[in-house]
């Protein structure tokens, strides 16, 4: 449920009754198609929220290319909403999906076990109105600098700087912006994630202009998880990079070009000044807006930072039983880290709900699967720009068009997100009416995508094994970003021969087996301890095997 806030919990662990407010979307979910018509003639622009105010939006739009569901909403800058004056995307949806009638909506739902995952909030330097913030143009978040190097950004993916609309050639990233510090509007913890974004960042301006000179100051490097460390030195070891280890000042803005001056001190030269196209502050992370307001609808406890209070051997339990907490409400952290807490919040509610489980599910219905083994293969096309990834190295459209000379290909055509929901919907949809009976997409890696496609041909009422996949990012432009022509040939070559292969697939069909429903756990560590308590309460066997002695 989305545009939905929770007004009120009441009851304990395994019987909670929750009060949901669903605000008013005034677009009907089950007629918007997401074609965008709306958008197009909506008189109203202001700062788009997504891309950090840099862009402008309409008052009826989609949030952003890969949003859930992918259907647009209607926000309060809406001059219908704000005067009762304009009507006009009323007028232009086929689908009748515009509905300004609509009102907030209370539901009421019964569960056994919540998780808190409200995400948290960027630090916002203006409080701290020694950075310049908002006062000179050429200094901007990494909030900001994200969207500037994003293909769906305001700029698609060209770093062009706030003053002139120029690509600037010497940056430098100020790390540690409101973190591991006490002063005044500062956090005193570290935020976790700032010294590696900003290394990706790095990398990425790299890629997009080798000649570019990248500055990072630092108090020390704490790029610490999997694997980061190599990161940091994939970074470091660059041309054109340099990590400097100071705390700076912003010195001020030059009149005619608009650089902006950093004042930084080092062992060896003293106290110095020096001259950047644009500065890139590096912000840390707050906890939630509205953690206060949060802590009291739940009725949990907060730390001194105003992240959820957890214990030290269980991350995840809050002080309420039944409620858990994943991702940076536990405190600031990374992907990894919030995927893991996910999961083990997800397993600790396993644990509460065990006697509950299976008794609320619905087996999905897909339409009747035809029999199309004994017809010659037509076979459509999907090349994906997966934004700028494969599309900012590979020739999309002359692969495209490249395709449609190979044999038994009847259909090809480009997406920017193969993987977003109107995209999958379309693939759907296209083979359907297209007649095909076998689909290549050309994209990125099939352990994570395979499923979601071959779902898509299900829904088209194909076996879902007539599906072939592409790999023409990992395998492709990320290996070859500097040779565009020859990453354009080999993706050329790649989908050849999952085209000829696609040729050669047969309808395969899933069969329905036993399973032991016991568990193995190798490590007697506090990690394997935990592990198989957690599947042992969840009502399954566990074998724990250890190689000493002794557990712990």
């Amino acid at each position: 449920m989305t545009l939905t806030e929770v007004d009120s919990v009441k009851g304990e662990a395994g019987d909670f009754n929750v009060t949901l407010v669903k605000k008013p979307r005034y677009i009907l979910e089950d007629r918007c198609t997401g074609c965008t018509t709306c958008v197009e003639y909506c008189p109203v622009k202001y700062p788009d929220q997504f891309n950090q105010e840099i862009s402008k939006n309409k008052a009826v739009h989609i949030y952003y290319s890969q949003a859930i569901p992918l259907v647009a909403y209607i926000d309060d800058s809406c001059l219908y909403l704000k005067e009762k004056k304009c009507r006009i995307c009323e007028g232009v949806c086929k689908n009748n999906a515009i509905d300004f009638q609509q009102t907030p909506e209370k539901i009421e739902i019964k569960v056994g076990a919540i998780i808190l995952s409200p995400g948290l909030e960027p630090f916002d330097p203006k409080v701290k109105g020694g950075y310049g913030y908002g006062k000179i143009q050429n200094v901007v978040t990494s909030m900001d600098y994200e969207r500037l190097l994003c293909a769906t950004g305001p700029y698609e993916g060209e770093i062009l700087r706030p003053s002139d609309m120029q690509h600037p050639h010497k940056i430098a990233w100020i790390q540690c912006v409101g973190s591991r510090r006490v002063t005044p509007g500062d956090n005193s913890y570290c935020s976790a994630v700032c010294c590696t974004y900003t290394q990706k960042q790095v990398i990425l301006t790299k890629e997009h202009d080798a000649e570019a000179e990248c500055t990072i100051f630092h108090n020390d490097i704490r790029s610490y998880g999997k694997d980061f460390e190599r990161f940091y030195q994939r970074a470091e070891n660059l041309r054109g990079v340099r990590f400097i280890r100071s705390y700076v000042s912003i010195g001020k803005e030059l009149p005619e070009s608009k650089n902006v001056t950093i004042r930084y001190a080092t062992p060896e030269e003293g106290v110095k000044e020096e001259e950047f196209d644009l500065v890139v502050l590096s912000v840390g992370l707050n906890p939630p807006a509205a953690h206060k307001d949060l802590a009291d609808t739940f009725g949990i406890e907060l730390n001194s930072h105003g992240f959820c209070k957890t214990t030290p051997s269980n991350p995840m339990q809050s002080t309420t039983p039944g409620i858990f907490v994943s991702g940076a409400f536990q405190g600031p952290t990374d992907i990894p880290e919030s995927v893991f807490s996910a999961s083990a919040a997800g397993s600790q509610c396993g644990e509460l709900l065990d006697y509950r489980r299976g008794k609320l599910t619905k087996e999905r219905v897909y339409p009747l699967e035809k029999d199309v083994s004994k017809e010659e293969p037509r076979i459509g096309v999907f090349v994906c720009h997966c934004g700028a990834n494969i599309g900012r190295v590979v020739g999309v459209p002359s692969t495209v068009e490249y395709a449609l000379t190979l044999p038994n290909v009847v259909y090809a055509q480009e997406q920017l997100f193969s993987c977003a929901s109107n995209c999958a919907k379309e693939i759907s949809d296209i083979t359907r009416e297209k007649g095909l009976n076998r689909v290549v997409v050309a994209a990125c890696s099939p352990r994570t995508l395979e499923p979601l496609f071959r779902d898509t041909l299900r829904e088209a009422g194909i076996n879902q094994y007539y599906f072939e996949m592409a790999n023409i990012r990992e395998h492709n432009s990320w290996v070859h970003s500097k040779e565009k022509e020859e990453a354009t040939q080999k993706a050329k070559d790649i989908i050849r021969m999952s085209v000829a292969r696609a040729c050669h697939l047969e309808p395969l069909q899933e069969l329905d087996l036993p399973v032991n429903k016991a568990a193995l756990v190798v490590g007697g560590g506090i990690a394997g301890m935990t592990c198989a308590l957690s599947i042992a309460n969840q009502g399954h066997e566990v074998h724990l095997v250890e190689k000493d002695k002794d557990l712990g």
